[in-house]
């Protein structure tokens, strides 16, 4: 069983890098004509992403509660849009660096790191979104599970009780 909450936690670890690096990256007055627009982009988005993230994980361990954002459903379309939404970021920013790095400055630097963040924050929440899915499959009941009973059904039918 792979768990769920170290590939939120690598989410969230890189969604907060994002912060710093896409806000920087929003501030680059070098060549490219619009890094300056999608840094900015980059870095408000991963605010919002860090912060639902953190949410998420508050609601991750509550096997008792009906809340709906205990569901997996929940945490597998945040997950998805996440993922779909980081790599058109990092696509976007990838599409600036030729510009930044052809001056040969730190600004290729702040792109560079900016994109690589975007399309790590991409892969992990498309990971996480796998992980739940399958959990929710392999619980019998489907997405609409509690989040953590999909994970306790799975340990169960592993261990063969």
């Amino acid at each position: 069983m792979v768990c769920r909450t170290a590939f939120y936690g690598m989410a969230l670890f890189t969604a907060i890098l994002q912060m710093v690096f896409g806000t920087l990256a929003g501030f680059v007055n070098g060549r490219s004509p619009f890094l300056h627009i999608f840094g900015k982009l980059a870095g408000g988005m991963s605010i919002v992403t860090w912060v639902w993230i953190a949410i998420l994980m508050s609601y991750n361990h509550r096997p008792l509660s009906t809340h709906p954002l205990c569901r997996c459903y929940a945490h597998f379309i945040s997950f998805t849009i996440f993922g779909a939404v980081w790599l058109a970021v990092g696509i976007m920013l990838s599409t600036q660096m030729p510009w930044e790095c052809s001056s040969k400055t730190l600004w290729c630097a702040a792109a560079s790191f900016s994109s690589a963040l975007a399309f790590c924050t991409s892969f992990l929440s498309i990971a996480a979104a796998i992980v739940v899915y399958r959990a929710a499959a392999r619980s019998g009941a489907g997405l609409a599970v509690n989040v953590a009973q999909a994970c306790k059904r799975e340990l169960e039918m592993d261990n063969g009780n």
